[in-house]
């Protein structure tokens, strides 16, 4: 992951606040250096300076006027809030340095990208944690390697690694981790944990409070169990209050933000964007050309195929995984651009591959005593492998587009290939004057 994080120096040419990541990232110049929480479009004033004339348009990065001469993103400021550590490193290395400290030259973006990049391999730590507690070793590093080399999770880990995506994952493996060990200890800091993760998980992108069926499903896998679970529940009803009070304070601060911000507790932010519950794309979400899931990720297919062998080894996962998956699935693809714009894969579900990685390891584990079978699906591993690393390695360089990709120009160019050491990027130098108008901030 840091090899590729580093074959595109994307931060040398100041692009890697274009569009989402840029949007993410806006609440830590707006606080930390303007200190003005509702001019966030500080950071794309500056961005699109190095952008022609046409794109200059802060609405590029999700930044929308709010009505009182003020901006917010559309996006939450969970992001911002993982890479805040990261942001203070650069801000005093920028000082110290003397380069410009405003919050998005290089410095800045090199943090963003390793941020995501840290984050994403301690989610795979976290997940080889769990994985641990139900698959001996060797299946977990097949697990392991095919999630982290396999799906466009090692995409969203390194050119894209500035997005949700990596931190998402990281999260949702740490509630699926916290929730394992509360339903086996009942301890008060696995309940807590629990609470943390899930709020910084939907502070990051609010329909992540769908995961909240996790620990609600958990260990649901008799009738008996199902008799129980009110009993328990009262039983640590305590734990649970504080957990939940905990979840709900982190959230809150998207809430304080937005009314320092704007002036209202609650705002719409992507205006005119909508699901469409009645016309979901199900079949164009899973295997169209443009996509699909399953065409740019065919792993997923094996971890599909081991939730039938998922009950052997993790029974309480499987009320979760059969309850999440389905919902997940359909919420996703009934967004309204279900292709989700510009990206590799579907991109919206990387974090749910923590919980899938537990039918593959059902999976795996089921066939590792028989030869030609464990052979055969080591190979189908390995060719995901070969073939995401392929294709991710392709996207990154524009021969698969992440827009308007078509099965004629996707055959076309499907051989061909990237240059594998890329030219290096021509540093970025900022314009003598700026633009007219000159920023208000």
């Amino acid at each position: 992951m840091l090899f590729a994080l580093h074959q595109h120096k994307r931060w040398n040419t100041q692009g890697v606040f274009d569009w989402d990541a840029g949007g993410y990232f806006a609440y830590l110049p707006a606080v930390f250096i303007y200190h003005d929480p509702g001019r966030v479009d500080s950071l794309g004033r500056l961005v699109q300076q190095r952008l022609p004339a046409q794109d200059h348009d802060v609405t590029r990065l999700g930044i929308h006027p709010v009505g009182n001469g003020r901006y917010i993103s559309k996006y939450p400021l969970g992001v911002a809030l993982s890479q805040l550590p990261w942001f203070v490193g650069a801000h005093l290395y920028s000082k110290l340095e003397g380069l410009p400290a405003v919050g998005h030259s290089w410095p800045y973006q090199e943090a963003a990208m390793l941020a995501g990049a840290a984050y994403a391999i301690l989610g795979l730590w976290v997940l080889r944690k769990l994985l641990l507690r139900y698959y001996p070793d060797r299946v977990v590093a097949w697990a392991i390697a095919g999630i982290g080399l396999g799906t466009n999770y090692f995409v969203y880990s390194t050119h894209e690694a500035a997005n949700a995506h990596a931190v998402l994952f990281l999260w949702q493996a740490a509630l699926l981790y916290c929730t394992a060990r509360w339903y086996e200890t009942a301890e008060r800091r696995w309940a807590l944990g629990m609470g943390l993760f899930l709020g910084l998980a939907t502070l990051t992108r609010f329909s992540e409070i769908i995961y909240g069926l996790i620990p609600l499903a958990w260990g649901l896998s008799s009738w008996a169990a199902l008799r129980q679970r009110p009993r328990l529940l009262l039983r640590h009803a305590g734990q649970l209050a504080l957990a939940a009070g905990l979840a709900l304070a982190v959230v809150s601060l998207q809430f304080i933000f937005w009314r320092i911000a704007s002036g209202r507790w609650i705002l719409e932010e992507y205006t005119g964007e909508h699901f469409d519950f009645a016309h979901p794309h199900i079949l164009d979400g899973l295997f169209s050309i443009r996509r699909g899931w399953l065409v740019y990720t065919p792993l997923v297919a094996l971890m599909l195929v081991g939730i039938a062998r998922l009950r052997r080894y993790v029974p309480a996962a499987v009320p979760a995984v059969l309850l999440l998956l389905p919902v997940l699935v359909y919420i996703t693809f009934s967004w309204g651009q279900w292709w989700y714009g510009w990206g590799f894969s579907t991109r919206p579900l990387v974090s749910l591959y923590p919980l899938l990685a537990l039918p593959l390891g059902a999976a795996l584990a089921s066939i590792q005593f028989d030869g030609w079978q464990r052979r055969a699906v080591h190979g189908f591993v390995l060719g995901c492998i070969m073939l995401n690393l392929w294709q991710g390695w392709q996207y990154v360089n524009n021969k698969i587009p992440g827009e308007g990709i078509t099965w004629a120009l996707y055959k076309e160019r499907f051989f061909d290939v990237p240059p594998f050491y890329p030219a290096e990027p021509t540093p970025y130098t900022p314009p003598v004057s700026p633009p007219e108008p000159k920023p208000t901030w």
